[in-house]
């Protein structure tokens, strides 16, 4: 009886310590990822490639729509756009003078771009969209 107890024992022991493992494991990835894909202006600036992975977080901490344009570039630097003008899931031309554009990497085999439309200087929508 003493030696069913003492293995009882052990399996729950055994038990709980592979619980408190997978907990561990589930949570630093979980905080890795968070970390890959929070927002910052030091990330957005210094690693255009991997950008979007945190524009969602982006969007989400600052709406776009309704600040001024040079809010945007105060917030997310110079726009990264070479005189793009098409894009490949929107049918609209966007004017390089009322566009910002920028740059958020590869994600699959596309370019990934944050085009932000202004009207006056303030802006009226924005998308994502890939070349």
């Amino acid at each position: 009886m003493e030696n069913e107890a003492k293995r009882a024992k052990r399996g729950i022991i055994i038990a709980f310590s592979v619980l408190v493992c997978i907990l561990l494991v589930i949570a630093v990835i979980f905080f890795m990822y968070r970390s890959q894909h929070t927002f910052s202006q030091e990330k957005w600036l210094s690693n255009a490639s991997e950008r979007y992975m945190i524009v969602d977080d982006m969007l989400e901490k600052h709406p776009l729509i309704g600040i001024s344009e040079d809010n945007v570039i105060a917030l997310l630097g110079a726009e990264d756009g070479d005189g793009q003008s098409s894009f490949k899931l929107s049918d609209k031309n966007y004017p390089p003078e009322t566009t910002l554009v920028y740059y958020l990497g590869v994600d699959y085999m596309d370019d990934m771009w944050l085009i932000i439309s202004t009207d006056n200087g303030t802006v009226t929508e924005y998308c994502i969209d890939v070349t």
